[in-house]
């Protein structure tokens, strides 16, 4: 497979920015511990309309807290961090790809710094100009992973997707070790939403009607021979049942890397994001050299 710093070479293919987006519905949080204001159901704040955008977010990547009434009548409040690239807005016309990052377990929990230190945020925070909107939630606890959030995550994103100029046929999902995870399940969750899935070093407890409706989705799986947090076999495991049900996901081992090396190989040292930026929702799989 081809190894090299794709960071600087996506940003020679971006040609796109977006418009100016309706006011955001949730506060940056000025720190731990801090106050946020609500998010309501309906993303536009009182006063404005879909057409008539109050202002426009903060280029960067800035950390917010997103509050809602879920459909089931519960209330939710997930902390994220949102990138929106330093040419946002110039072309009024343009729509811009959102890349969707679930962490690990070590980022679990209420304070924002430990999500601050995950990898795709740390890379974002090194190119102002990184080709997508860029937004990662912070799971509240380690138990049972990212599933409770699921559908907060979906509620986040239905906001998102309102409020920024985001080209709902390049909306992709990412993951790794309990992200990785995470991503699997929200693919399955809410299928029709992602043009393309890249689950890094985790594995699924899935069923098998839910797996086979991804078969015809670009997917492309990493794992790592040494590790010893998620075993490859767990990586493995999805890929064989994908296969068994007409799926032809593309699937990397790094042979010589452990837990920790692999995501760092998946995230920084592959053409991953070129990749993603190939695939478009409704349309076949584009196939990348090896």
């Amino acid at each position: 497979m081809k190894r090299s710093n794709v960071i600087p070479a996506i940003l020679l293919v971006i040609g796109t920015c977006i418009a100016p987006a309706a006011a955001q519905t949730a506060a940056p949080l000025a720190g731990e511990g801090t106050t946020v204001v609500e998010a309501p159901a309906t993303a536009i704040q009182p006063g404005t309309t879909a057409d008539e955008p109050s202002s426009r977010p903060q280029t960067g990547q800035h950390a917010y807290t997103f509050e809602a009434q879920l459909a089931d009548g519960r209330a939710t409040r997930l902390n994220y961090l949102l990138f929106v690239p330093a040419s946002y807005g110039q072309d009024p016309q343009a729509k811009w790809p959102l890349l969707v990052f679930l962490h690990g377990s070590r980022e679990a929990g209420r304070d924002i710094s430990r999500l601050q230190r995950a990898i795709l945020p740390q890379i974002v925070e090194e190119n102002a100009e990184f080709p997508f909107i860029v937004v990662s939630p912070q799971s509240p606890t380690r138990q049972r992973g990212w599933y409770p959030s699921l559908d907060a995550i979906e509620a986040l994103l239905d906001t998102l997707q309102t409020e920024l100029a985001i080209d709902p046929d390049r909306i992709y999902l990412t993951g790794l070790s309990m992200g990785g995870y995470g991503a699997w399940a929200l693919a399955m969750d809410d299928p029709d939403r992602f043009a393309a899935i890249a689950p890094v070093v985790g594995g699924y407890f899935y069923s098998a009607q839910q797996l086979c409706a991804l078969k015809d989705k670009p997917i492309w799986v990493f794992g790592a021979r040494l590790d010893r947090n998620v075993p490859l076999r767990e990586s493995e495991r999805v890929v064989s049942a994908l296969k068994s049900c007409g799926g032809d996901p593309r699937f990397t081992v790094f042979e010589n890397a452990d837990h920790d090396l692999g995501w760092e190989l998946a995230y920084r040292t592959t053409e991953l994001f070129e990749w993603l930026l190939q695939q478009r929702r409704g349309q076949p799989p584009v196939r990348m050299s090896d």
